[in-house]
């Protein structure tokens, strides 16, 4: 079981290099990422932007890429394709943003999606590791689904449980974070909890536990109703899987990092291997930990999918 992001970047090392196609990496904290992915023998690149943006940021952070492949495109879209058809087509294992807008990573793993008809429903899955705690968590989806509804949270939970499965849990625990009120009606995120409580103990969405805690409050208080001191909190009954109602509660709760003491990495498992999508604010050394958990879901997923 991978319990820590040490863990990660240890089996990133010993797995690596897989070859990463790196979409626009036109900004030197992206570019310093991929050269020291490079270094610590977790990729092989295939760099794909706009060659006088790469090639200034490339010098900027002392990288040589005079002998790195190199695919020269301006145009957004067209990058995002690029990166993904390798992928899907195998010549890569795995993408990585870089300094281009996800919503055209998205579209593009969609469309590939749509052509090898998996019907899969894309979600980003971003893991927390808190140093209190000696394993990972994740929230889900964090970027994708604006309003899901519980079918496609359904999907949003297998996606997750699939790669908590590939790092070797084999049940991982799911809560279905929602609100709710006595009075007026269940909100439509409680009611879906109901729906997936139900699909997972028909065995529908893959080898996990569905608790019945819905809320931080359930989840750390149990039956207790109030704790005595801050200090009492079990912070080991957090669940290996959050999923959270809307796209809005997901990105602003997973980032949350830059104001606690965890550490954040996300993730997209599509079905040919893992795309990484580190956030523009992100740095070079939270990036090349985005690029080192790609590493390691790349080497698990094959022979899986």
């Amino acid at each position: 079981m991978i319990r820590t992001l040490n863990d990660v970047n240890r089996l990133a090392k010993e797995k690596g290099p897989k070859k990463l196609a790196v979409l626009a990496p036109e900004d030197d904290e992206f570019m310093l990422a991929v050269k020291q992915s490079w270094q610590n023998g977790y990729i092989e690149p295939v760099l794909i932007g706009n060659r006088e943006k790469m090639e200034r940021v490339a010098d900027e952070v002392e990288f040589d890429i005079s002998n790195v492949e190199k695919i020269f495109e301006v145009n957004r879209q067209a990058i995002a394709n690029l990166g993904t058809s390798m992928l899907f087509a195998g010549e890569v294992d795995m993408e990585s943003k870089g300094q281009i807008p996800t919503s055209y990573i998205y579209r593009s793993i969609i469309k590939e999606e749509s052509k090898v008809g998996t019907g899969k429903t894309i979600s980003v899955i971003s893991f927390w590791e808190i140093p209190e705690l000696n394993r990972l968590i994740a929230f889900t989806d964090t970027g994708v689904n604006i309003n899901p509804d519980w079918n496609a949270k359904a999907e949003v939970i297998k996606n997750a449980v699939f790669l908590f499965h590939l790092l070797g849990y084999p049940r991982p625990r799911v809560s279905i974070l929602s609100g709710q009120r006595k009075i007026g009606g269940s909100v439509d995120s409680y009611r879906d909890a109901e729906l997936l409580k139900k699909a997972a103990d028909s065995g529908d969405l893959g080898e996990c536990e569905i608790t019945p805690a819905t809320s931080f409050s359930d989840i750390f208080l149990g039956q207790k109703g109030r704790l005595a001191r801050y200090e009492d909190i079990d912070i080991t009954s957090l669940p290996e899987i959050l999923l959270v109602p809307n796209l809005d509660t997901g990105n602003i709760l997973v980032k949350l990092d830059f104001f606690l003491d965890v550490t954040r990495r996300s993730v997209i498992v599509s079905s040919k291997g893992p795309v990484i999508v580190p956030s523009r604010s992100d740095f070079s050394d939270s990036i090349m930990g985005e690029i080192a958990m790609g590493v390691v879901v790349a080497d698990r997923i094959k022979g899986v999918v």
